[in-house]
């Protein structure tokens, strides 16, 4: 059936929050509010993929041990000339300074001559620059060595490193200077010296240059190789001294400068930071390696921070409308975590640096706010959907508690009919039949009902008021249903526990929708077992005749499966029912087409059904289906048959004595006939046989109205024995014997009279229908819970053929109609409904020519 499409309230919601997260992560990037995270986590990343440090790289260090030695700094620089010409001799790659000489020697103006002879024959040395003011209040200026220093130099690099937001030193830039100069940092100078394959990255600028300002260009991170002490460090006092080999040094890049703490060139670095800082010669060892090895790590441009960033955030917006509200958390944790995935690869493989804090936080961000969208949404949705629900029919009560206890009690009052019965209310009796006749019984547990041999107590309390209900079992046969009953009602010990509504609004709002939900739960339920509880079969289609749903009697009076039948048309399920369906189907057509209700009858099986077919509608929004109520009617029409049989019956076997009898009297009294005692007998014979159709339809009559009401407990062999009395005499006349064997006491609960009215009718057919002198046997037995009779004969016996519709109303034998008494045929079902009325089963056993055993099972009393 068609239903209603439900429309996104807010369609453009998503789009808003899209928006709002690309603004946030913009204000994100553009804030640098994450920068510390980020270099946290870059310095996570770099402990985690350190690289090695290169073979070919030594220092010498001017450390606290030199100092001693060779004196308080700055040394002579006759001292670094000297070193210089040692390290020409040992045929070093390259020799690097990392100190400034940017001033003459004043006291000792030869050695400055010295060393600069000393660096041109060398012919490999590099000399450090440094861009800074010269005084506090002075512009940058570059610091340069002293022009005879920087002419016999191989190169100059600057020196400078940069520290970031939490003063560790991460990176330097390849390029910097001020105004139109422009320098490589030390580390590049020595790569381009070193590795000829290595390009000096020198930024070009159009626009003119500003002097007394920095220019700094081709930021690069460092990765470095381990802590302090990671490149072979050796003193410069021991090389002065000899101490190191000289094949130390051969084909070696040498980095000479301070180590010394009391010279202050030392840095935090991130492998190092406040505790342990690095030395600024380490720091452009690390970074030497890191170009020639092309481990050097570039950042990611701002541009595609910008975009990468956005692109992880799109993400979120992507995914959390496609899967379950349970996966979006775990599915957030997961993004979040491939993004730092995604900027450690990029680290790792590409030597690209990408800032994930930014993304992970908008992530983060897009979470909350994604589902506090739902959750608005969701309340929404609830809101409504309460307001609709809050207009739909409801049951309004759904627990026997929520009645009183008076209305209760009245209602059992009229459904048990007890002889006697009492309601109390603190002790004062509201209700009260004959209560003097219930029995004194201590009640010992509350809210249990509690029973004795003819009386059933309960005891409840509400609050401060105590109610006791008694009631008396008006008769012992009742006494097992009606305490079943009673023990099955749910009758609470005190009113049902008043539920604190939450004042929080959430909480709130799912009570409000558990409440729904379980009165729609009860609806659905009420309904559906309904249907199933029906006496009737259901089935309703869509409109165009496809099974929706068909309750389990449907099913079984069809003969099919759930699962087979739904989406089965209507019409090729009951054409296999019936080879003319031409009726039917049109009932059918009129239903879907005009929506006008057919009623007709159908034969299912061996089961006479009438078919009522209805338009069915949901609600206006729907299209109607089809509503097919089968009510079985096969007992209905069995009583028109028999009713019919009546009639014939009437009109012939009762009547056809009648007309014989008043035959004999015209005849008489025309004189036709002449009184004799013959004409006295067969008026006589005429009148017994209408006299016996009476009696036997009065004594069916009687047995298909009784009830249990008028039920009493009995003894059944003295029943027995009774029917034995009153078949005697017919048996004398016969020369038959009838015995009587089995146990000596069963009692039952039923109507004696009826039962010996049936044992008579047995023992009468089976003396009828024997030959003289032939025995009949009488065997009553227990067996368990029932009391089995048996009556066997060795009489005429009964044809197979017949023994299947022995107990039918006017069912006649015709073998024992034609050879023994004619009767009526509703002996044996008179036995039949009295058995059945007192919920036992009777069976037949024959042989023809041989004889018959009857056997009858009635339930005895539990008691016994």
């Amino acid at each position: 059936m068609a239903s209603k499409p439900i429309n996104d309230p807010h369609p453009y919601e998503q789009h808003i929050l899209t928006l709002a997260l690309i603004l946030v992560s913009a204000l994100l990037v553009y804030s640098h509010v994450a920068k510390r995270l980020d270099l946290l986590t870059y310095d996570a990343f770099t402990h985690a993929a350190t690289v090695d440090p290169d073979p070919n790289t030594i220092i010498i260090s001017i450390d606290e041990k030199s100092l001693n030695s060779i004196g308080q700094w700055p040394w002579r620089r006759a001292i670094h000339a000297q070193l210089v010409d040692k390290l020409r001799y040992y045929q070093a790659s390259l020799i690097v300074f990392d100190v400034l000489f940017s001033e003459y020697d004043t006291q000792h103006p030869a050695d400055d001559f010295l060393l600069a002879e000393a660096i041109e024959d060398a012919g490999n040395v590099l000399l450090p620059l440094h861009v800074h003011p010269l005084a506090y209040d002075k512009p940058l200026s570059e610091i340069l060595p002293i022009p005879e220093l920087a002419n016999a130099a191989l190169g100059l690099g600057h020196v400078h490193v940069e520290l970031d937001e939490d003063g560790l030193t991460r990176g330097i830039f390849l390029n910097t200077g001020v105004g139109d100069a422009y320098w490589p940092a030390m580390s590049m100078a020595m790569a381009v010296e070193t590795n000829p394959m290595v390009q000096y990255l020198q930024e070009i600028r159009q626009q003119t240059r500003v002097p007394y300002v920095a220019v700094n260009a081709e930021y690069r991170l460092i990765p470095f190789a381990g802590p302090r002490g990671t490149y072979p460090t050796y003193s410069y006092v021991d090389v002065m001294s000899n101490k190191i080999p000289a094949e130390t040094f051969r084909n070696k890049t040498i980095l000479i400068g301070a180590t010394a703490a009391g010279l202050g060139d030392i840095i935090p670095t991130p492998f190092s930071h406040m505790n342990s800082p690095m030395s600024g010669v380490e720091i452009h060892a690390n970074a030497y390696s890191a170009i020639i090895n092309q481990k050097i790590i570039r950042s990611v441009s701002e541009r595609w921070v910008y975009l990468l960033t956005f692109a992880f955030i799109l993400v979120p917006i992507l995914i959390f409308p496609r899967i379950r509200p349970t996966f979006v958390m775990p599915s957030t944790m997961l993004l979040a975590a491939g993004i730092f995935g995604f900027s450690y690869a990029l680290l790792v493989l590409d030597r690209t640096w990408f800032p994930p804090v930014n993304s992970v936080l908008g992530v983060l961000i897009a979470y909350p706010l994604w589902s506090w969208q739902r959750m608005r949404h969701l309340n929404s949705f609830f809101s409504n959907e309460l307001e609709r629900l809050s207009r739909e029919p409801d049951l309004s009560f759904r627990r026997l508690s929520q009645h009183s206890l008076e209305k209760i009690f009245l209602a059992l009052i009229a459904i048990i009919k007890p002889k006697a019965y009492a309601f109390t209310h603190n002790g004062n009796v509201i209700h009260g039949l004959n209560p003097h006749q219930l029995s004194s019984y201590r009640i010992l547990e509350e809210g249990v009902w509690q029973h004795d041999e003819s009386s059933s107590w309960i005891k409840l309390t509400i609050g401060d008021d105590k109610y006791r209900i008694g009631l008396a079992i008006p008769s012992a046969g009742f006494r097992r249903p009606i305490t079943e009953f009673l023990n099955k009602l749910e009758l609470q010990s005190g009113q049902e526990a008043i539920i604190k509504k939450p004042s929080e609004q959430i909480a709130k709002r799912i009570h409000q929708v558990r409440d729904a939900i379980t009165a729609m739960q009860d609806m659905r339920t009420f309904i559906s077992r309904g249907f199933e509880e029906m006496p009737g079969a259901v089935i309703v289609t869509d409109p165009i005749g496809l099974i929706v749903y068909a309750n389990s009697r449907a099913l079984s009076w069809l003969q099919a499966e759930k699962k087979q039948i739904i989406s089965t048309p209507i019409y090729e399920l009951f054409a296999a029912l019936k080879a003319d369906n031409d009726d039917f189907n049109q009932a059918i057509s009129t239903c879907l087409l005009e929506g006008k209700g057919k009623q007709f009858n159908l034969s299912i099986g061996h089961r006479d059904v009438m078919i009522h077919c209805l338009p069915f509608l949901v609600d206006e929004h729907s299209d109607a289906g089809l509503m097919i109520s089968m009510s079985d009617i096969t007992e209905i029409r069995q009583q028109q048959r028999e009713k019919n049989q009546l009639i014939d019956f009437l009109s012939h076997d009762v009547r056809s004595p009648l007309s014989s009898q008043l035959a004999l009297l015209q005849g008489l009294r025309s004189g036709r006939i002449e009184f004799d005692s013959s004409v006295i007998d067969q008026l006589a014979s005429h009148a017994e046989r209408s006299l016996s159709l009476s009696d036997q339809f009065l004594q069916i009559t009687r047995a298909e109205q009784a009830i249990e009401e008028d039920f009493y407990e009995f003894e059944l062999v003295n029943a027995i024995e009774n029917a034995i009395d009153s078949i005697s005499q017919l048996a004398r006349q016969k020369n038959i014997d009838i015995t009587l064997s089995g146990d000596e006491e069963i009692w039952l609960f039923g109507s004696a009279e009826l039962i010996e009215r049936s044992l008579i009718n047995l023992l009468s057919n089976a003396t009828k229908y024997s030959d003289e002198s032939k025995p009949i046997n009488v065997d009553v037995q227990q067996k368990d819970t029932l009391a089995v009779i048996t009556i066997e004969d060795q009489g005429f016996g009964i044809k197979a053929d017949e023994l299947p519709r022995i107990f039918e109303r006017f069912r006649r034998q015709q073998v024992s109609e034609k050879s023994g008494p004619k009767g009526a045929g509703l002996g044996l079902n008179f036995v039949k409904v009295v058995v059945e009325k007192h919920k036992g089963d009777i069976s037949v056993d024959s042989v023809y020519g041989v004889g018959s055993a009857f056997t009858i099972r009635l339930p005895i009393l539990s008691d016994q």
